[in-house]
């Protein structure tokens, strides 16, 4: 009976390490779990023409060299909410291909409300010189399934959080070229929790008493980690009225060594597994995420003294998001890998700008967004699609010291559709699983801009 504990133990990894393998989806609008929304302006034109804007602190989030000219310190704040109107149904799966997993098969509320926020400061030190800080979060992801969802075995709690802090530096190379970059300094804050069909695993090694889903067992992994990249851009004044940029953002890798926990007290098939071969005895896991690298372009064009037509694009270097190990501090459970396989992904942005009157100014924009996942691996964790958006909003000024931004945009998103089979050995007692998931999402922001 040990041998057949000791195999299973090189397939029960992968249950257990569901949670920190297969990432949560986007608390945000943008594709995988990145943050695009670093300003209200920006988010009004849908991102369109954000790294060509010069002598503005508040779009040094994409690009910074865009500080490169100011000719006063400024002090930018902004927020976003981000609401998705998520729902999944026809949910259905089985544990060890012959036991269906009983369920709620439908639900509501998967992502929640977030809020993204990004503050800059920035100066100038001379006419061809500035700094700055920007303190922001780029990426993000939160997902919650319930206790009795059929697809608790394969998703419940998934967040990562991430906070950064970067100083930037920009300087004209010229009166027409201006280049900047900067240090990422990246926190990131990953919590876990998964549900375990230790009955199932209790049933296969041949135990008596247990059968699948009588004996579910919870794990919570909780990491955090510190890590630096970099940033990287050139703006270039083509003519007075065509402006262009280009911006780079390094890929940041976490290592993480944190706490985890396997609430034995609730489950007897995981207390037996536990005393028989010593299963769900770790008390620490690690695990490497990466947060991916980016480059993006865009230009603006001011077709008269009113009117500005808007382009970006950006490539996403999310194939960095390929395969992830889980290793667990104990002697009974091994290292175990599951395959993700994200694919680099696009976005493509256009919008325009009216300067309605000296003081207001009217934006709007569209923008198409790739979702870098891979369809064969597409997971409830995940629920992500291609979507299209649709932008507006407006900017303020009161006086030449205090302005607002103000954006709102409505992104349509491509359903999703899960058919994970129960055949592959990661998902060997995390069962099988089909579903669909289908959302919407809306997300308000607003910019704060003060001149020293």
């Amino acid at each position: 009976m040990i041998s057949r504990f000791r195999r299973s133990q090189l397939l029960v990894s992968s249950a257990i390490c569901a949670a920190a393998c297969a990432l949560a989806p986007q608390s945000a609008l943008a594709g995988g779990f990145a943050l695009e929304h670093q300003n209200a302006a920006a988010l009004a034109n849908a991102f369109s023409g954000v790294e060509a804007e010069q002598g503005k602190i508040a779009y040094s989030a994409y690009n910074s060299a865009s500080i490169a000219g100011i000719k006063a310190a400024e002090f930018d704040i902004s927020a976003t909410g981000v609401s998705l109107i998520t729902d999944y149904e026809n949910a259905s799966g089985a544990l060890l291909g012959v036991a269906p997993i009983v369920g709620t098969t439908k639900g509501r509320g998967v992502v929640p409300t977030s809020v993204v926020p990004n503050i800059t400061i920035a100066a100038p030190l001379g006419d061809r010189l500035s700094i700055g800080v920007i303190l922001n979060s780029r990426f993000g992801l939160k997902s919650e399934y319930g206790p009795t969802s059929v697809a608790r075995y394969q998703a419940q709690h998934s967040e990562l959080s991430t906070v950064e802090i970067s100083p930037i530096a920009a300087f004209k190379v010229t009166d027409a070229i201006s280049v900047g970059g900067g240090l990422r300094f990246q926190f990131a804050d990953l919590d876990i929790s998964s549900t375990i069909d230790a009955g199932g695993i209790a049933a296969a090694s041949m135990v008596p008493g247990f059968l699948p889903q009588t004996s579910d067992l919870g794990a919570t992994f909780k990491a955090n980690d510190w890590a630096i990249g970099y940033t990287a851009g050139a703006q270039i004044e083509l003519t007075p009225q065509f402006h262009a940029g280009i911006s780079w953002l390094s890929k940041i890798e976490h290592d993480f060594d944190g706490e985890a926990f396997f609430e034995l007290s609730g489950s007897g098939a995981g207390q037996t597994l536990n005393a028989l071969a010593g299963l769900f005895a770790a008390d620490r896991f690690t695990t490497s995420i990466a947060t991916p690298g980016s480059v993006q372009f865009g230009a603006r064009f001011d077709a008269s003294d009113r009117f500005a037509l808007l382009a970006s694009g950006k490539r996403t270097f999310w194939s960095s998001f390929d395969v992830i190990q889980l290793s667990f501090n104990d002697s009974a459970t091994p290292p175990e890998t599951v395959t993700q396989n994200w694919s680099d992904s696009w976005q493509a942005s256009f919008g325009g700008e009216w300067k309605a009157t000296s003081e207001t100014t009217l934006r709007a924009g569209v923008m198409w967004d790739q979702s870098p996942v891979n369809a064969a691996f597409s997971h409830p964790r995940v629920p992500d699609g291609d979507r299209f958006w649709i932008s507006a909003g407006l900017s303020q000024a009161f006086g030449e010291r205090v302005g607002v931004d103000v954006g709102v945009s409505y992104a349509f998103f491509k359903d999703a559709h899960f058919a994970l089979t129960g055949a592959e050995p990661e998902n060997l007692f995390r069962g099988s699983f089909a579903g669909d998931f289908g959302f919407n999402a809306i997300a308000v922001s607003g910019t704060l801009r003060y001149k020293f």
